[in-house]
């Protein structure tokens, strides 16, 4: 048996908290209006959010709020909110688990809403740095 092989600092993902607790959800009173009142107009805003962190090309009825009705109609919309759960967690590098994804949606769908939301949204308003080359290292001619 060998000695065990320390990963590399490129397979070492940083794990991240939620930018708001799970029970913070009553403020701000907009986000919590929509999450308790029209949670697939908020799901789909979210969804949207995701792919367009500006909002430019947005609607309140899209394909993400329908299909959230259509899955809550027949009492399945904790499954989806589930599965996306799981992909803003890996998503944004948040600490978890399934069996946590799987019991928070199922046990208060709301707060789940409300939560992607406000994640997806302070992560929008981060700035995006990519590689920063390391400064200090110039070599004089000779």
């Amino acid at each position: 048996m060998g000695a065990p092989e320390s990963e590399s600092p490129a397979a070492v993902q940083q794990q991240n908290e939620w930018a708001n607790g799970f029970w913070d959800c009553f403020s701000p009173a907009g986000t919590c209006f929509w999450g308790c009142c029209l949670p697939c107009c908020l799901f789909g805003k979210t969804q949207s959010r995701l792919d367009d962190p500006q909002l430019k090309e947005y609607s309140y009825m899209n394909g993400n709020c329908c299909l959230y009705y259509l899955t809550a109609q027949v009492g399945f919309h904790w499954v989806l909110l589930m599965i996306r759960r799981g992909e803003i967690r890996q998503r944004f590098g948040i600490e978890g688990s399934g069996v946590g994804d799987c019991c928070s949606s199922y046990w208060c769908p709301c707060c789940v809403i409300m939560q992607h939301e406000k994640e997806i949204e302070a992560q929008s308003e981060r700035p995006q740095t990519g590689y920063q080359a390391p400064t200090g290292m110039a070599y004089a001619p000779q």
